[in-house]
């Protein structure tokens, strides 16, 4: 499924589609930048400046490319054409009452789904807090300026309670400001920001070698929310220029299917050019670059650090595993090269995640992968192969969302635990470069 600019054909039923074997390429695996770890105010002049050279490199070849052969300017023409004539879309407002809080469709035509008591109680507890967050950040003066794009600035403190804060979830109203400022390590400083959007908007008028891949995903991503089911509406036509104009931004990446799931869930909290930047910044955080570029290499190092992890936290599963061949090649390629979006578990769940991504950076997926398969213990326990593969290729039940954070807090919060990721990313990439 995921060849480089190559059709998928995902299904959650067909495990295969998913498995790396399904898309390695002959590129030899490179040597990863060590992944950041939680950093402070301090780091962001850096990472503006990385940023800034990384702009500014972009810009330059404007007058280079658009002198290219423009292969894929029809498909252009049409998202141009249903800008201008938004009248011809079809409709879906028969849809509008029959959404949840997110926005997914609950059910179709008149019907109206009966919303779950569980459901109800983790609404209400999100409004309460959201709540405590606004009088927490009205009686400590936190609000720094309003910020463009439909975004404030928010000067939060960058301690252990506002860190417990996050992992106990973003309240869905919080999450937009928070999570920009937690993707910038504490940044508040905006002006960079309209540089991005500068640059933005001077991608979006160069041609990308991607644009036939990315249409040709966008329609089978997310279909199920209420922004994204429009062909060529709104919300398909802004995941198209963000995806086109990041494949110009980072040309070694370019456009790797993964990534229409991520740029979806970033479109649902910003705006177009925000979307933008927060997935430009979630690249320099989380070093997304190595996860994306041909070989994988942080896709495979993912894998050796989960069984190490799995060795270590969750043995039984592991020994299980090895005695049914299951590697996790088969069922994580999924859940690394999508940051856990693609409907590997419930949304209310994946937002929790995302929280403590945008927290700690990259390393914190490891151990979500290995709190997930903890979690569901007895039944893959009880599994055979094909069961077991068909559970973790599906979208994986989670009820108690605060019950599996809380695992994850736990591993990766123990002593040591950061130098021993140190140690084994070390340990892989040495043996990796032995075998090259």
């Amino acid at each position: 499924m995921l060849k480089r600019d190559q059709p998928s054909y995902f299904s959650t039923s067909k495990i295969k589609d998913y498995s790396y074997d399904s898309f390695r390429t002959k590129s030899k695996i490179g040597r990863q930048k060590s992944t950041p770890r939680l950093r402070n105010n301090d780091d962001n002049n850096e990472n503006n400046k990385s940023l800034r050279r990384h702009s500014i490199h972009s810009v330059s070849r404007l007058s280079m490319q658009s002198n290219l052969r423009d292969s894929s300017s029809d498909i252009r023409m049409i998202y141009d054409y249903y800008h201008f004539n938004q009248s011809n879309l079809r409709k879906d407002e028969k849809f509008s009452s029959n959404v949840d809080k997110y926005g997914f469709v609950t059910s179709e035509g008149k019907k109206i789904k009966v919303i779950p008591t569980q459901e109800k109680k983790r609404d209400k507890k999100d409004a309460k807090r959201s709540l405590k967050w606004a009088h927490w950040v009205s009686n400590n003066k936190l609000v720094v300026r309003s910020g463009n794009f439909g975004i404030s600035s928010y000067k939060f403190p960058w301690d252990s309670k506002f860190f417990k804060r996050i992992s106990k979830g973003i309240p869905d109203s919080w999450r937009s400001p928070v999570w920009y400022y937690l993707a910038t390590n504490g940044s508040t400083d905006t002006e960079f920001d309209e540089d991005l959007v500068k640059t933005y908007k001077d991608l979006l008028k160069l041609p990308s070698a991607h644009e036939r891949q990315i249409d040709l995903d966008i329609p089978r991503t997310l279909h199920s929310h209420i922004m994204f089911r429009t062909r060529y509406g709104p919300g398909q036509r802004a995941l198209f220029d963000v995806l086109r104009a990041f494949s110009n931004y980072d040309e070694q990446v370019g456009y790797c299917q993964g990534m229409t799931n991520i740029a979806t869930i970033l479109l649902m909290y910003y705006t177009e050019e925000y979307a933008f930047i927060m997935l430009t910044k979630m690249f320099t955080k989380c070093n997304l670059h190595d996860l994306y570029i041909p070989g994988f290499p942080a896709l495979m190092e993912s894998f050796y650090v989960q069984e190490k992890l799995m060795n270590k936290y969750a043995y039984k599963i592991f020994v299980h595993f090895k005695n049914l061949q299951i590697s996790s090649t088969a069922y994580a390629t999924r859940w690394y090269i999508t940051l856990f979006t693609s409907d590997v578990v419930p949304h209310h769940t994946l937002l929790r995640i995302w929280d403590l991504l945008m927290l700690y950076g990259f390393d914190i997926l490891y151990f979500v992968a290995v709190a997930l398969l903890k979690y569901n213990e007895a039944i893959l326990l009880s599994s055979d192969f094909d069961r077991a593969l068909t559970m973790l290729s599906s979208s994986i039940k989670v009820t108690d969302d605060d019950k599996l954070t809380k695992k994850i807090r736990k591993m990766y919060n123990k002593k040591g635990t950061q130098k021993l990721i140190v140690n084994l990313k070390e340990e892989y990439r040495n043996q990796s470069h032995l075998s090259i």
